[in-house]
């Protein structure tokens, strides 16, 4: 109750913006320096760039917009289907759709909701990756290259977006793993420079994006979901689904007014919105509309005030435009868009029988033909995957995790308090043990205690690891911005610094207090090197489990799963000797723990003599005629300890002579220390080895798979048939 009041929520709301620190405008800085930012400014900054996008096109805004590349080639689609399994049968979501996106068009893609607008535009830029899409998808009247996907600029509708990154590392990321190796980085910087002018975002380039209540506002994300795209400078068109969802109407014209400036520019625009006002859809040049289930209803050019598509309907039967109707919702309305009641004609089949249709069918031949003749003998367009070399995506992506990390403050304070407070409280517990029987019990309950602390800090790093992950399946991977093995590589390296120097932190305030209380140099050496071991098998374990996780719930819950499993049979919640046969001979051998206790105890209690207390003594007459040494030592031999005189005539027996056979008892022998060191980095490098095979499968190596077993099995199949046939 009491931290409940003291934390109190972010009063700024969305309109906090959080800068770099060296990147805060003058006014700012200077406003701050007064102690307090006038209210008024801090408006004009959340709106940044609002007013002079919405003034409309000055020289200088004709300038940025001539200094973007440019597109010269055609995109065509013909036939386009696309089927899915449903229930017990198929359901068709596009059913022979055919149309072109060219050079300085903006395009609308509209049609009601469910009609198919985000399915065809994922299905155009090649992002399905369920189902079966068959149609034939040409640039320029070639099969699409196989940079396609890095080639186009594809903004989402949600703007997703790593939240720690400013505005200007957003741009200069995706420039840089974009934009082909032969251009040289300060071009690919200084392109990214004339982005951030073009989208009149200057005085907060150096502005987190953050999330929301801390960061940017919606329009400006959705500004920089846009700048991220054109600093690719995407070589064949443009896709944005809905970019003006969740706008308000100011927003959403500075958005649309923008693309036209690109369209202009000579920018293919592919764009899906949802009912525009008048305003706004007199800014579009060509517009695909679609029914639901697929069907195309028009596809052509607007007109001016959409005059030619207005003429279309009317002239197919479409009741009268009003005159100062929306001609966007007029359209909806005709084809019963929304209307479940709605019991008019097919304006599909109207469409597909209309000489409108067969004049587009011929256009796009006319289209394929005439750009694949004057294709011939220009130079091959770049048919990498991804733009830049591994090495320097895996060096791209790693520091970005490491930026990450460092302006993230709150996990990693809690990553390394935890291990502070934990070793504290684990040295305080054991504080200055000794030689006693006792101590050599709480020597194994403390390091005990140390592999405990590892499920609290597996469930603290596997967020991250899905928060990159989300990041990248969402947008990056469709993008081919990096490949999967550099994401990987990303994030697990980023922890590896971190764990070490909190598994330091942890080692200083536990060992010397508590267990390595007079240890030798080496065993205080050993001990530091095996629990950075640790350190990177927990994080290894942690990730291992997280990368075959959907999501955070089912990772968290899986934790204590696998390590109920580990922890159970490494010879401490239940003895060697009490293990039952069936786990003991191979359960006890694969559990990493178990290596990991017989080093850390083996080191902790070699070569220290054991001095029992008067407590712990085991006390027996000697039979006449014998000391207390002869008459035991048989036994001492064989069971180990140590014999005394004690009072009254009776001899003092203890259990353990050193601290090497109270570790025998547990199975534990000092011998063994580096081969348990070495199987334990096994055990690390093989969970490292899940992880990216497992991120691999969940990143589309499942797909990959898939795709070449099935062809394998068709063919098999189709072999045994004619096999068949002959008999």
């Amino acid at each position: 109750m009491i931290g409940m009041e003291l934390q109190k929520p972010n009063a700024g709301g969305g309109a906090v913006t959080i800068f770099k620190r060296g990147q805060v405008p003058k006014s700012v800085a200077q406003a701050m320096d007064k102690g307090s930012i006038p209210e008024d400014e801090e408006k004009q900054l959340a709106t940044a760039g609002d007013e002079k996008l919405a003034e409309g096109s000055t020289s200088s805004d004709s300038e940025l917009v001539k200094g973007v590349a440019k597109n010269d080639s055609i995109f065509t689609f013909t036939n386009v289907n696309y089927t899915i399994p449903y229930e017990k049968g198929e359901r068709k979501l596009l059913n022979d759709v055919q149309g072109f996106v060219r050079p300085g068009r903006l395009t609308a893609l509209m049609g009601s909701s469910g009609a198919g607008k985000t399915t065809l535009l994922n299905t155009l830029a090649q992002r399905i990756n369920f189902g079966v899409v068959t149609g034939d998808f040409l640039v320029d009247g070639r099969p699409l290259p196989k940079s396609f996907q890095r080639a186009t600029g594809f903004a989402e509708q949600m703007d997703v977006h790593e939240p720690t990154a400013t505005i200007r590392e957003a741009l200069r990321f995706s420039a840089l793993l974009r934009q082909p190796k032969e251009v040289p980085t300060e071009e690919k910087y200084e392109y990214c420079e004339r982005i951030i002018d073009l989208l009149e975002m200057r005085n907060i380039a150096g502005a987190t994006i953050g999330k929301t209540g801390a960061g940017l506002n919606q329009e400006q994300r959705k500004r920089v979901t846009i700048g991220v795209e054109l600093a690719s400078k995407p070589e064949l068109l443009m896709f944005l689904d809905e970019p003006t969802s969740g706008l308000d109407s100011g927003a959403a014209f500075n958005i649309i007014r923008f693309l036209r400036k690109l369209a202009d520019s000579g920018q293919a625009l592919l764009v899906t919105i949802h009912q525009p006002s008048s305003v706004l859809f007199e800014y579009f040049d060509e517009l695909i509309l679609l029914k639901t289930g697929g069907n195309v209803v028009y596809h052509g050019e607007l007109g001016k005030d959409s005059r030619q598509l207005i003429d279309y309907f009317e002239r197919n039967g479409a009741h009268k435009c009003p005159p100062r109707a929306n001609p966007a919702e007029y359209m909806l309305e005709s084809i019963g868009a929304g209307d479940p009641t709605y019991k008019g004609k097919d304006w599909g089949e109207v469409w597909a029988s209309s000489p409108e249709h067969d004049e587009r069918t011929k256009e796009i031949q006319s289209m394929i033909s005439s750009r694949r003749n004057a294709s011939v003998g220009e130079k091959t367009r770049d048919d990498r995957e991804y733009a830049m070399p591994l090495g320097t995506q895996v060096y791209t992506v790693v520091h970005r995790c490491f930026v990450n990390y460092w302006r993230d403050p709150d996990y990693v304070i809690g990553k390394f308090m935890l291990h502070i407070v934990t070793g504290l409280f684990n040295s305080f517990t054991f504080y200055h043990v000794g030689n006693e029987t006792i101590d050599m019990q709480s020597r194994l309950f403390s390091i005990f205690m140390t592999l405990t602390i590892s499920p609290p800090l597996i469930q603290q790093l596997q967020p991250k690891y899905l928060h990159f992950r989300s990041i990248y399946k969402s947008r990056e991977a469709n993008s081919k911005i990096y490949s999967w093995f550099a994401l990987i590589c990303g994030v697990t390296l980023v922890e590896i610094p971190y764990s070490i120097v909190a598994g330091t932190l942890y080692f200083n305030c536990w060992w010397w207090p508590a267990v390595g209380r007079g240890a030798s140099k080496f065993d205080s050496a050993y001990t530091w090197m095996l629990l950075m071991l640790f350190e990177l098998f927990y994080v290894s374990f942690g990730q291992a489990i997280a990368s075959f996780s959907p999501n955070e719930l089912l990772a968290s819950i899986l934790v204590p799963v696998f390590f109920l499993f580990v922890v159970s049979f490494c010879g401490i919640v239940v003895p060697y000797v009490a293990i039952p046969h069936f786990w003991q001979s191979w359960m006890y051998q694969l559990t990493p723990f178990h290596y990991l206790l017989e080093g850390f105890l083996s080191v902790a209690t070699h070569g220290r003599p054991v001095i029992c207390s008067s407590t712990e003594f085991a006390r027996f007459a000697p039979p006449p005629g014998q000391t207390c040494q002869s008459y035991s030592a048989s036994f001492i031999a064989q069971a180990g300890g140590y014999v005394q005189n004690g009072t009254n005539g009776l001899c003092e027996f203890c259990q353990y002579a050193t601290g090497d056979e109270f570790a025998a008892g547990f199975n534990v022998y000092y011998s063994h220390k580096w081969l348990d060191y070495g199987v334990f980095w096994a055990f690390c490098v093989f969970n490292f080895i899940v992880v990216f095979i497992c991120s691999w499968l969940y990143l589309g190596g499942m797909k990959k798979v898939r795709a070449a077993l099935i062809p394998a099995a068709r063919k098999q199949r189709k072999e045994a048939q004619v096999h068949n046939e002959k008999a």
